[in-house]
């Protein structure tokens, strides 16, 4: 499967992002897909990094009582 195949179905980073900072509102979340890297910061204490969207929520899910 070539790139431009799989970003047709991969949701849109934008829009995942925007849910993700919604639903975790204590959380500075930023993506670079392409990289992939994605990371939440909450203050000095927590530094979560991930490979993509989908186990980043995961992981936020898991330290947060969602």
């Amino acid at each position: 499967m070539n790139a431009s195949a799989y970003r047709a179905w991969r949701p849109s980073t934008a829009a995942y992002l925007a849910k993700l900072r919604r639903e975790f509102p204590a959380f500075g979340i930023i993506a670079d897909p392409d990289r992939p890297i994605w990371m939440a910061v909450r203050g000095d204490d927590v530094f979560i990094r991930a490979t993509d969207g989908y186990v980043l929520r995961q992981r936020l899910l898991e330290i947060s009582d969602q």
